[in-house]
């Protein structure tokens, strides 16, 4: 019988029982990917990461959903950092920011994680490329969509710089913006309509946002519905912010390059993503995304 520890985090927030849930392996040695799969089943949450070691950075990190590993995704990157600077598995400061290079499925990118009284407060990672693809123009499909997400084409902003879009740091999503905090609070899904709508264009889920937001300090509210990988809905989606983000400095549907995202209110578990943007309109050039994360939990598994 073999025995691994395991942690559960909540990320994208500073208080317990919000943000989204994490579970991290801080010590995947010796598991094989199918392994992995079994035992992110068996957790059952939006993902799951393995820590293993690395030869091109200073840890490897396995990313999976109850279904299928991930190439990339936010929350568990934020929150597997924020475990392993507290285990000393980084360079420890008092207060300031350190730089490291992580290795995911695709790729090795950097993160950033800031210190503040010899704790790891806020991790930042650099997402992949920036991509803005597939726009959705048939009217039909926007109906479908529509009714995929329990709502009415009214209820959608579209306008020629806010397109449904499939756009992409490494993840493809699907950018649906909506009129309302009121219309977002309304959002039933259809799980095969909406499944049917993003999955033609290749996208993993469907991100409806406004710009109606609970908070002043806030610039946008999302919700993230991905129903083929089992994720009804989302708390907070890192990689689907990071697209939006970079999505809105494309399309130039906000000055802003440094803003906060909100995600999981409709939940109750509310989350709050750090977006960074570096580009214009038509060029984006880095997106990365970032926030805090708490540990609830603690275990073993037993197999």
């Amino acid at each position: 019988m073999r025995e691994y520890q395991f942690y559960q985090l909540d990320v994208f927030t500073e208080q317990a029982f919000c943000g989204n849930p994490l579970a991290v392996f801080p010590d995947a040695t010796n598991l094989s990917g199918e392994e992995m799969q079994t035992l992110a089943r068996e957790m059952n949450l939006s993902e799951t990461v393995f820590v293993l070691p690395s030869g091109k950075a200073l840890r490897r990190l396995r990313i999976f959903t109850p279904v299928r590993e991930l190439p990339l995704a936010g929350h568990p990157v934020v929150g597997t950092w924020n475990l392993l600077a507290q285990l000393g598995i980084t360079q420890q400061i008092e207060n300031g920011v350190i730089k490291i290079e992580q290795e995911l499925k695709l790729g090795v990118l950097p993160v950033e994680i800031e210190f503040r009284d010899s704790k790891p407060f806020k991790v930042v990672m650099t997402q992949g490329k920036f991509e803005a693809s597939e726009i959705v123009f048939d009217q039909q499909e926007i109906e479908k969509l529509a009714r995929g997400l329990g709502l009415n084409v009214s209820d959608l902003n579209l306008s020629e710089n806010l397109p449904v879009q499939v756009v992409s740091t490494g993840i493809k999503a699907l950018a649906v913006p909506v009129i309302s905090l009121e219309a977002l609070s309304r959002c039933r899904i259809n799980s095969s309509l909406l499944s049917e709508v993003y999955l033609a264009h290749g996208a993993v889920g469907c991100y409806a946002f406004t710009f109606e937001t609970k908070e002043k300090s806030s610039k946008v509210h999302a919700r993230f519905f991905a129903p083929d990988d089992g994720i009804a809905e989302d708390a907070a989606t890192g990689s689907a912010a990071g697209s939006l983000s970079g999505y809105l400095v494309y399309h130039e549907a906000i000055a802003d390059k440094t803003f906060m995202i909100e995600q999981g209110d409709f939940m109750k578990r509310p989350s709050r993503i750090f977006a960074e943007v570096s580009g214009e309109k038509g060029n984006v050039e880095r997106v990365k995304i970032g926030g805090s994360s708490i540990i609830v939990a603690k275990g073993e598994i037993f197999f």
